[in-house]
């Protein structure tokens, strides 16, 4: 399964200048120049809508406008402009936002043919989200959106919402029959049970943004805070034993910069985010480190052994 890199254009570090990164997404909302040229990556680029940030920061952008953007970048894939629900939506608000994704996704693919991908998103009326699931059943791969605040349990997720939003990535595996990618999941702890299920890609952004507040992220699943610094949330140290397991997991799979490792994790945040990347795109095999996680390994082994 892949893991794609989320970024924005003018970060760094860049770890696709020290090692293999199969795939890296950037945000449309960020476009102004050809991306390619800005971050020095000749390989698989994928377009984020935009459609998460747009909802949360009020912003507004209509589709003519993202083909326009669209049009000038060489991509791979172009996700098409979503309107995610939330799970505390009452089902005739969901299905609006849900149609208006699929009206967008028309659009956009008339105007710029198979390489827009369709979002479908997570909602706890299974009957909504099969409905949307057959209207997409011609394109040649899918995304699943909306799914993080059932997995992280969030605010109006239904009791048990990870179990739903793993049925129904199930159900999209299984109906679909193409690639289907799951927006935003790529955390070491959640990409097991992606790969377990047979889902082809998921994206990660946290890599940065948790080295930017000093933690590093554990093999299959955990993060642990490693600077001097004061934080107000999420102020575990590494426990016995931990570092050292994280140094053995980047020595067994490869990891080009390992002189000084105890002191740059510690110091240097550009060190930290590559460590993290690293971790997040080579923990797909693995088996969650965390119960709830590793319950939701066994669930989806189980579920897929159901499809054959």
């Amino acid at each position: 399964m892949i893991v794609a890199l989320g970024t924005p254009l003018a970060a760094s570090p860049r770890p696709w200048l020290y090692f293999d990164v199969p795939a890296v997404m950037v945000n449309a909302l960020e476009i102004k120049r050809d991306p390619r040229a800005v971050l020095g990556y000749e390989g698989e680029l994928w377009m984020d809508s935009g459609g998460y940030q747009i909802l949360k920061r009020g912003l507004s952008i209509n589709v003519d406008r993202l083909v326009e953007i669209y049009r000038r970048v060489d991509a791979q894939l172009y996700f098409s402009l979503d309107v995610p629900p939330s799970p505390g939506d009452p089902p005739d608000a969901a299905e609006r936002k849900m149609r208006k994704s699929y009206e967008n996704w028309v659009r956009m693919r008339r105007a710029l043919g198979d390489s827009v991908v369709p979002v479908l998103h997570v909602y706890r009326d299974q009957s909504l989200f099969e409905r949307f699931l057959r209207l997409y059943g011609g394109a040649p791969s899918l995304a699943i959106g909306a799914a993080v605040p059932y997995v992280l349990t969030s605010r109006g997720a239904p009791r048990g919402s990870r179990e739903l939003a793993i049925s129904f990535i199930r159900l999209a595996v299984e109906e679909f029959g193409g690639p289907v990618h799951v927006l935003g999941m790529g955390s070491p702890a959640v990409t097991p049970v992606l790969a377990a299920l047979g889902v082809h890609s998921t994206d990660s952004a946290t890599w940065r943004l948790k080295a930017a507040y000093g933690k590093v992220l554990l093999p299959c699943g955990g993060e642990r805070h490693v600077t001097d610094r004061n934080v107000n949330f999420g102020r575990s140290k590494p426990r016995s034993g931990e570092l050292e397991g994280l140094y053995e997991f980047l020595r067994a799979h490869g990891f080009p910069a390992l002189d000084g490792f105890y002191e740059r994790i510690r110091m240097s945040f550009e060190y930290r985010a590559l460590v993290n990347a690293f971790v997040v795109m080579k923990s797909v095999d693995c088996t969650p480190r965390p119960a709830a996680f590793r319950k939701l390994y066994e669930l989806a082994a189980r579920l897929r052994s159901e499809i054959g």
